[in-house]
């Protein structure tokens, strides 16, 4: 998947495309964008992820969504449904709804920003944090310089270290295309790659039956960003 490895990618500098494109406005960006993405367990697909930008009225929407089946001669072995709804303005993250379907358990989390920091409340319980903060949906490259995000699987706050280890080629269902990879260590183990732009193309992590998970863009190509 890995082609060639060049120079690295300031952590910064994506995290200042983000704030630039999807929060300034249809000036910057479409008004409305869209992303799919590959969900593969080892070589063989397994799932899909959508990614929905819409920018108005000075918020930026947007919707994440995902479905997984495992099968083995026609049986259903898992089965996993996520949707995420985040909204955000020039001050941050404002809300954020998540349903999950975790192979027939369910899961919720609901938040809202509350002076300078966000409240959130889930299955597990609840809790609260300054802004900013960002929750595990890795569309949004801010997320690469904080020590702490939102997982919006568990409710959980995590610690994470994020690593740049330089820029590669990746190969996505769409084409080749450069690449800053990230990678996370502490309570999250994965690696993310990023364009130049701050556009998210996909990420690899452990799955927990050991088996290596990779969600890659299939709509990515050239150097629009989301």
């Amino acid at each position: 998947m890995i082609i060639v490895s060049f120079a690295a990618q300031p952590r910064s500098r994506l995290a200042a495309c983000f704030f630039a494109i999807a929060l300034a406005g249809p000036a910057f960006a479409s008004p409305v964008e869209e992303h799919r993405y590959s969900i593969l367990r080892g070589d063989k697909e397994v799932g899909t992820h959508e990614v929905r930008r819409e920018v108005s009225g000075g918020e930026t929407r947007v919707r994440s969504s995902s479905r997984i089946d495992v099968r083995l001669l026609g049986l259903e072995l898992y089965r996993f449904r996520y949707q995420a709804e985040e909204v955000w303005d020039r001050t941050g993250l404002s809300r954020l709804e998540v349903e999950v379907d975790d192979d027939g358990k369910p899961f919720r989390l609901t938040g809202r920003r509350a002076g300078k920091g966000f409240s959130w409340t889930s299955d597990a319980g609840s809790g609260e944090h300054p802004l900013p903060l960002y929750p595990t949906n890795h569309w949004n490259p801010g997320v690469l310089d904080q020590g702490q995000v939102l997982n919006t699987l568990t409710g959980a706050l995590n610690r994470v270290g994020v690593v740049s280890e330089g820029t590669e080629t990746l190969a996505l269902p769409g084409g080749r295309v450069r690449a800053a990879r990230y990678r996370y260590g502490g309570d999250l183990s994965l690696d993310a790659w990023y364009d130049e732009r701050g556009r998210w193309l996909g990420m690899r992590f452990q799955g927990p039956d050991g088996s290596e998970m990779r969600y890659l863009c299939a709509t990515c190509t050239g150097s629009a960003a989301l």
